[in-house]
Formats: C-alpha cells, sequence, structure tokens
C-alpha cells in the first residue's frame, strides 16, 4: 500500500494520519452495522403497529347491506384512525371488486388514492405514494363467518416519518463520525508527540556525543520500563564498549610509542657513539651485537603485536576434538630442557583422557605463556606445577609456580597490553608484556576466563584457565611427572 505521506513527515503527522484513517475505517464499519439494525428495528416497529391495527380494526368491521362498514368501540380507541398526518392510521373498507364501502375520518373528504387490489386473497403489502409522500398500504382479505371473503381491510400509513428518523440519523451519524476521526487525529497526534519526547531526548543526547568525548550517556529514567528504556540501555552498552575500546587504543597507541621508542633510542644512541670517533674492531662488533639485540627485541614485539591483533579480529574458530591430555604432557615435555637451565623444577598432575572440542594451536600458544612466564620469574631451586582438572561443564587448567608473585594493584593491570611490574627483578628479564594479553584473548574466544592468584610479592602466583567443554569424557586420574 503507498504511503500517501511518504517519508517527508514525521513520525508524529505519519502515526496521526493512519490512527485516523483506522478510526474511521472502526467507526464506518460500525455506524453501518448501526444504521442498518436500527433501519430493520424501525421498519419493524412500522409493520407491528401495522399488524396491531389490523387484529383491532378486525373485530369492528360490520357487513351491512350496502357493504363493510367500521363500528365505533372501545376496542379501536387504540387505533388513530382518526388522527391526520404522519402519526395518523388511513383506514378503509372496500368491496370484493375494489369499490370503498367505508373510509376512516382523518380522510376529511380529500383526495385519495385508488385503491389497488390484489390478484389473490391473502395480506399484500403495497408501497406507493399518495400525494407526493411515500406511504405503505396493507390489504387484508374480509371473511364471514362460513370463510366466504366479503371484501378488503386497507390499512395505510405514512413512512416519512421513518424517512424522516432515517435522514436524520444519517446526518447526527456522518457528523459523529468526522467529529470522532477528527479528535481520534488530534489527541493521536498528542499522544505520539508525548511518547516519542523520549526519543527527541535521545536524539539531542546522541547528537552530542563525539569520539573525543565519550562520557555522556543516554538518559534511560523516562518514569516506565518499556522498549525505548531497553533501546536506551542497549546503546549506552554499545558507548561503554566504544569508550573501553577508543581508551584501550589510546593507551595501545601510546604504551606502543614508548615500547619501541625505547629500544630506538637506545640503538642510535649506540651508533652515535660509535661513530663520534675510530673505534678499535672489538668495539664495533660489541655496538652492532647490542644493537642486534635491541633489534631482536623489537621484532619480537612486533611479532606479538601481529599475533594480538590477528587474535583480537578473529570472529569464528576453527574446533578439533582433540585429547587435551595428551596435548599438555607434549607441550610439558617442550619446557623440560628450559626448566633444567634455570635450576627450576617441572611437575603436573594432568587428569588422563580429557577430550574437548578446541583450537590446538591456540592451546598451545596459551600453555606457552603461561609456562615461559612461570620459568622466567621463578627463581633457581623453585617449582612449577601444571595441572588439569575436569568438572561438569569445565575444564580447568592451572599453572603454578613459587617466583616472585605480584601486588593487589598489579593483579589488576596483569592482562593490559605492554604492562610490565617496575620491580628490578622483572625488568631485568626480557619481556615485551603482550603474553598475557594475548593468553586472555585466545581464551576468551573458546567461552572461557582466566585468574590470577597472587600471596603477594615473592609470593608466588597461580594462573587459572577455565575452557568450558562439551561432551568431555569423565577421565581417571592420572600423574604424570616429566622430570621424574
Amino acid at each position: 500500500m503507498i504511503n500517501p505521506f511518504g517519508s517527508r513527515y514525521s513520525i508524529s503527522v505519519r502515526l496521526s494520519f493512519w490512527y485516523g484513517v483506522s478510526s474511521l475505517i472502526l467507526l464506518t464499519v460500525f455506524v453501518v452495522f448501526l444504521y442498518a439494525t436500527f433501519d430493520l428495528s424501525i421498519h419493524r416497529d412500522f409493520e407491528g403497529r401495522m399488524n396491531e391495527a389490523e387484529r383491532l380494526l378486525m373485530t369492528a368491521i360490520v357487513h351491512e347491506d350496502d357493504g363493510l362498514v367500521l363500528a365505533e368501540s372501545d376496542s379501536i380507541q387504540s387505533v388513530a384512525y382518526q388522527t391526520s398526518g404522519a402519526y395518523g392510521t388511513y383506514v378503509r373498507l372496500l368491496s370484493v371488486d375494489g369499490d370503498v364501502t367505508y373510509r376512516s375520518p382523518n380522510f376529511d373528504g380529500g383526495e385519495t388514492f385508488h385503491p389497488f387490489i390484489p390478484a389473490r386473497a391473502s395480506i399484500t403489502t403495497h408501497i406507493h405514494e399518495w400525494d407526493g409522500t411515500p406511504v405503505r398500504s396493507r390489504y387484508s382479505p374480509v371473511r364471514d363467518r362460513s370463510g366466504k371473503m366479503i371484501g378488503w381491510l386497507e390499512i395505510t400509513r405514512l413512512e416519512s416519518t421513518i424517512h424522516e428518523e432515517l435522514h436524520r440519523l444519517e446526518w447526527i451519524l456522518a457528523v459523529g463520525i468526522a467529529l470522532c476521526v477528527l479528535v481520534a487525529i488530534v489527541s493521536g497526534y498528542g499522544l505520539a508527540k508525548r511518547a516519542l519526547l523520549p526519543v527527541v531526548s535521545l536524539t539531542d543526547v546522541a547528537n552530542q556525543i563525539h569520539p573525543t568525548d565519550l562520557e555522556q550517556r543516554l538518559p534511560s529514567n523516562f518514569g516506565v520500563q518499556d522498549e525505548l528504556t531497553d533501546l536506551a540501555d542497549a546503546f549506552n552498552v554499545m558507548l561503554d564498549r566504544l569508550q573501553s575500546s577508543f581508551e584501550r587504543e589510546q593507551r595501545f597507541r601510546v604504551d606502543a610509542a614508548h615500547a619501541m621508542f625505547t629500544p630506538l633510542s637506545a640503538m642510535r644512541s649506540e651508533i652515535d657513539v660509535a661513530l663520534h670517533r675510530s673505534r678499535d674492531h672489538a668495539y664495533y662488533r660489541s655496538t652492532l651485537d647490542a644493537v642486534r639485540d635491541r633489534l631482536l627485541r623489537l621484532s619480537d614485539m612486533l611479532d606479538k603485536l601481529l599475533e594480538l591483533s590477528s587474535a583480537e579480529g578473529i570472529k569464528d574458530l576453527s574446533l578439533q576434538t582433540v585429547d587435551l591430555s595428551n596435548l599438555l604432557v607434549s607441550r610439558m615435555e617442550r619446557f623440560e630442557a628450559l626448566a633444567a637451565e634455570r635450576g627450576v623444577q617441572l611437575g603436573s598432575n594432568i587428569e588422563g583422557h580429557v577430550t574437548a572440542s578446541v583450537q590446538p594451536s591456540y592451546i598451545e600458544v596459551i600453555l606457552d605463556n603461561l609456562l615461559t612466564n612461570a620459568i622466567k620469574y621463578t627463581p633457581r631451586e623453585g617449582s612449577v606445577e601444571l595441572t588439569m582438572k575436569t568438572n561438569e561443564s569445565d575444564v580447568i587448567i592451572e599453572v603454578s609456580d613459587s617466583g616472585i608473585g605480584f601486588s593487589d594493584e598489579e593483579r589488576e593491570h596483569l592482562f593490559d597490553r605492554f604492562f610490565r611490574s617496575r620491580e628490578q627483578s622483572i625488568q631485568s628479564k626480557q619481556g615485551t608484556g603482550l603474553g598475557l594479553p594475548i593468553t586472555k584473548v585466545l581464551i576468551e574466544l573458546h567461552g572461557g576466563h582466566i585468574r590470577a592468584f597472587s600471596s603477594g610479592p615473592d609470593g608466588g602466583s597461580i594462573f587459572t584457565v577455565s575452557l568450558p567443554v562439551k561432551n568431555n569424557l569423565r577421565p581417571t586420574v592420572k600423574i604424570i611427572s616429566p622430570n621424574s
């Protein structure tokens, strides 16, 4: 259906228009039904009055030598056969041949109409005009005691009252429809404007929100909990995510610039010193080794950044059903040499035959990052343990160590990009501050989460990974110790 208003008009105007059209259609249907019902009722009443008049008049008909006449009696006083005009009942008695033998006083000797004699001896209604006025005449056969037909009873009433009532009703209904539709449009427009006031408020606030100012939020307290409130809340949640994203990207740019500027500045300084005056071969070699080391660290940082960016851009995982127990044991074996080199005892407690749908390469990255950090920040003669257990819905992987630990304040930032503790024991270790953020993203891609616990500096740490696993098998407990 074509919208006559199109999209040039406001929602309030269009709503009020359609509200008015709907009201017009509903009122029209109702009025047509009402008019038809009233028309039928008033005609039935008209017929009922004629039937009653016929019944009473039949009792007062007398057959004389000159023909049928109407005798005066109390029983016919209710029949207005002496009243002229719209409310009168005009009565005539006719012979079998149609000759008038009696007519009621309300004819007043005026002009009459020619009788309509039915072809059959049965009650017949004839609608016609009398002196330009629509009338209805009923012809009923009159019989004697033996049942022989001796004439006709003609009862005539003017239908002008019916037509006047119907015409008056038509005007009343037409005016009523027009007024109701007008009131519907005006009230509909007012109600639509009032209902859309929250939308106007939302629009005003939304227009004030800019990328540089994401602190504002859409109003959601409209005094009632409805669809607009839900919409405002949904937009506010989206704005919270956008603000967090903008702030995270801003911090990322600052941290990335700082992290890259430091090794680049150091390299530039070393090269400037080497070029300041002639040096021996050994000095140049040591300078090149230092520059190479810093370039390797910078290259590693860029690789981690690309890895993080790639992980954050993943929408769907390519899951495979794998034996997590074997996967963890395999990764543990790869760290035996590193643990032995650092003088760290490496152990595990892994349930056997745990099957899960995961992305194996991402699980390997998660384990590598956690085990690398645990071994790196655990002093000699310390210990690192990998534990895996299951419950009804999750696989729990824990990497615990007896290393340097962290404070409550540091725990809040462990998974921030480029975050590294200012403790000398950590700053002295090579790192980019991107391993844990990458680990967190990959875990969340699997629908899981990671938590970190520590009793404080030098109190060791525990990183707990929970992965929701479907169709995991209930395994038997198996203790595995790669160092044994």
